[in-house]
């Protein structure tokens, strides 16, 4: 019982750190993705930290398999290293024996993996892709940039104005909607309000 716990716990440690290094860097690569769209004003900057919390259970979804495996590896070779292997084998525990103490901490990290894969994440994406298909964190009106075409993120809009004055004054827009079955409609406006 001691193999047991003392290996459950080698493993377990291995294998959380492993997934947090990968977490780092899984995060930060779609945190810079989305960071380069709200710098081209595809997102604003407000919804970029819940979009992030709630794409987090997708993030351990997957980290956590491979973390688990580069766990146990780690564990092992520490063993070998060490010739607490050797130890272990004068102690008859033999590679089935083994096999299934490994087994202990594959198990809880399939529990936590099924329950993230089965009801965590496919909430905490739905909610992600509301706030990504909400007008409010898509580029509107007040996001225009003078003298640039803009596609909005699902690409239905592309928006144009030609100078924007420093009270918010937008001259000669151009919007143009994409509609299934439709080439398209277009709205023009000589002088309009922005913001």
């Amino acid at each position: 019982m001691r193999i047991l716990r003392y290996l459950t716990r080698d493993i377990l440690l291995h294998a959380a750190a492993v997934s947090f290094v990968l977490f780092l860097v899984v995060f930060a690569g779609r945190f810079i993705r989305y960071l380069a769209e709200a710098a081209v004003g595809s997102l604003t900057g407000d919804v970029l930290l819940p979009i992030m919390l709630f794409k987090l259970p997708g993030f351990f979804e997957m980290i956590l398999p491979l973390g688990l495996f580069i766990g146990i590896l780690l564990s092992l070779g520490r063993l070998y290293a060490e010739s607490e292997m050797v130890v272990l084998r004068a102690c008859g525990v033999g590679p089935g024996k083994l096999a299934l103490y490994v087994m202990v901490p594959a198990a809880v990290v399939m529990v936590v993996v099924a329950t993230l894969s089965l009801m965590v994440a496919p909430e905490g994406s739905a909610r992600a892709q509301v706030l990504l298909d909400n007008p409010r964190s898509a580029e509107g009106l007040h996001m225009l940039n003078e003298g640039r075409f803009r596609k909005q993120r699902r690409g239905d809009y592309v928006t144009y104005a030609e100078r924007i004055d420093d009270d918010g004054l937008m001259h000669n827009i151009f919007v143009f909607r994409a509609r299934a079955g439709f080439n398209g409609r277009f709205l023009h406006c000589d002088l309009c309000r922005g913001g």
